[in-house]
């Protein structure tokens, strides 16, 4: 099984998406401006195959120890085994990890995409799903009411699992299934 992981964070102020206002009027939305911490942190990821989406929200900052429980979840949610395909980013390493990454028959194998390449992470995708979803021109003003929006989308997509497949593709899947058709 392959799974597409990222994390993310949502912030608590006014996210704004596709309002629609009268010609020459201002598009505005309620505002409090609560500070930069005031968001709900999660790891998530997608398995393009089969539409699952597993996530674990986090209470702090993503780092190395929060990682190997994303990973520690991942391996118990799906025994067969996996792939995981992530980012580079700088919690996805550390001690924490890379001593899990020791357990005997952990049969999960990490692949790194390079830096700075969203479009071939399907999890990208998801994250663009919840913030056109979940807090889209609302200003929550308190993390506690974002994570409980968040979590509410999230329980939804168990019996949406074929709009999962559908939706995201990634630059990185269209590549490689051209050049499966490209005659050699």
């Amino acid at each position: 099984m392959i799974i597409f992981v990222d994390e993310a964070h949502v912030y608590a102020a006014a996210d704004l998406h596709r309002l629609w206002v009268h010609k020459g009027a201002a598009a505005l939305v309620d505002s409090c401006s609560p500070g930069y911490g005031e968001q709900a942190s999660y790891y998530s990821g997608v398995c393009l195959e089969t539409g699952a989406v597993d996530v674990l929200g986090l209470v702090g900052t993503s780092c190395a120890e929060t990682r190997a429980a994303f990973l520690r979840q991942l391996r118990a949610a799906h025994p067969e085994p996996l792939v995981v395909i992530w980012d580079n980013g700088p919690a996805h390493g550390g001690d924490a990890l890379r001593t899990y990454l020791t357990t005997p028959d952990l049969r999960l194998r990490l692949i790194r995409l390079p830096a700075y390449s969203p479009d071939y992470n399907a999890d990208e995708h998801i994250w663009r799903w919840v913030r056109e979803e979940a807090p889209a021109n609302t200003r929550f003003g308190t993390a506690a009411k974002v994570r409980g929006h968040v979590d509410a989308f999230f329980r939804k997509l168990g019996v949406r699992t074929a709009e999962v497949r559908q939706r995201w593709r990634t630059n990185l899947q269209s590549a490689t299934e051209s050049l499966a058709t490209t005659p050699i």
